[in-house]
């Protein structure tokens, strides 16, 4: 059996971002395994988030960032001031990449390929047996414990999205603007539906096809989606897909609790790091693996702080929007459009991030259908209660 101070069980986002933070301290003097059983080699995801410039420490591997974006909602286009953040575009790989030559430079940190069999805390560390060999860590952090998405007092919903990369044989595309919403694709079932478009050059863009619902498409689905946007509304007839990529992310209220046991924390989608209302992850894993390297490095311990009322009521808020949606109480559409409409869209991050206060919040959701909101969120105490 293998011991280590530290052992990371995922070498995805949350994962590889844990790394790197522990890496840039003291930490980076203690023992730290990291399991995973991809190679991480692919261009397999692309984040897409808005920042401060000069916030994060991976600006230099950022592919695309943009000072303005296009909207598209009910009866409401329009180019988005958004103040000074940037709208900031990552490729997988590249995150992936930076992070591992960081890495590489560190002898205490081991990269194995293998297949997590089982992870458990016991008295002595946290235990993991893979499909070649056994570890025990002081502290584990699990990233690859799968939520259960059914139980029946949560609001469970999937966010899933295909996307083209294509190139066109004719100038299409504004590189200086991308579309971060549009709403004007047909409407089905549950939930919402939207494009959104990263533009790289007049000719070569990202197109994405994002489904917030209670299930997943048919494959053949999201194709025809694809192909109807591309000819419908930007009026293209000649294209090649040059990478294609498709993902899933669970939107949630489930309880993510994140201490299991004395050595072993869950971190990633485990851990809560994905927002349950809107599915955005890649800010939020910074700020909480940042917290938990902060408390490692000071108090010894990936301690995390009780959640407060202003932490709670924000959840609250997110179980709303999934039982409007789930519930059909209003039009998705309807409800985005009228957030990006009616509120300047630098406060409108400030929120989605929950960097607001009480009352900007509340000023904020007075801006959304207020019947269909007052109805969601007292069916959303009940199922807490």
């Amino acid at each position: 059996m293998q011991k280590y101070d530290f052992i990371i069980a995922g070498g995805g986002l949350a994962g590889l971002s844990l790394a790197y933070y522990m890496n840039q301290t003291v930490l980076r003097e203690k023992s730290i395994l990291i399991i995973d059983q991809d190679t991480k080699t692919k261009n397999d995801r692309t984040w897409c988030f808005w920042e401060k410039d000069n916030q994060s420490p991976f600006d230099e591997i950022v592919h695309r960032k943009w000072q303005k974006v296009f909207f598209h909602g009910t009866n409401f286009s329009s180019s988005l001031d958004l103040g000074d953040y940037s709208y900031k575009w990552l490729r997988g790989i590249d995150f992936y990449d930076f992070v591992k030559v960081d890495l590489a430079g560190n002898p205490n940190i081991k990269f194995v390929n293998e297949r997590i069999e089982r992870l458990k805390d016991t008295p002595d560390g946290g235990f993991i047996i893979t499909d070649k060999d056994q570890y025990l860590g002081e502290y584990v952090f699990d990233s690859i414990k799968p939520l259960r998405l059914d139980l029946d007092d949560c609001h469970n919903m999937l966010q899933h999205f295909k996307g083209w990369e294509i190139i066109t044989d004719k100038p299409v595309f504004d590189p200086e603007c991308p579309t971060m919403m549009d709403y004007r694709v047909e409407q089905k079932g549950i939930g919402v539906r939207f494009m959104y478009v990263l533009p790289e050059s007049p000719t070569r863009a990202m197109i994405e096809y994002t489904v917030f619902s209670d299930s997943l498409l048919s494959p053949t689905e999201y194709d025809f989606e694809l192909h109807q946007y591309i000819r419908e509304f930007l009026k293209v007839e000649n294209f090649s897909i040059e990478h294609e990529e498709f993902g899933v992310i669970p939107m949630t209220d489930e309880p993510t609790p994140q201490h299991i046991g004395q050595h072993v924390v869950r971190i990633g989608t485990a851990g809560g790091y994905v927002k349950a209302s809107t599915g955005y992850a890649f800010q939020r894993t910074q700020r909480f693996t940042q917290e938990l390297v902060r408390n490692l490095v000071t108090v010894g311990k990936p301690l995390h702080e009780p959640k407060k009322f202003r932490q709670r009521f924000k959840e609250l808020l997110d179980s709303t929007l999934l039982n409007v949606l789930l519930k059909n109480r209003a039009s998705g559409k309807d409800v985005f459009t009228a957030l990006y409409k009616k509120n300047p869209t630098p406060r409108l991050f400030a929120f989605l991030d929950e960097d607001t206060t009480l009352l900007e919040d509340l000023k904020i959701m007075s801006t959304v259908p207020l019947w269909a909101f007052t109805k969601g969120a007292f069916d959303a105490l009940r199922k807490r209660i």
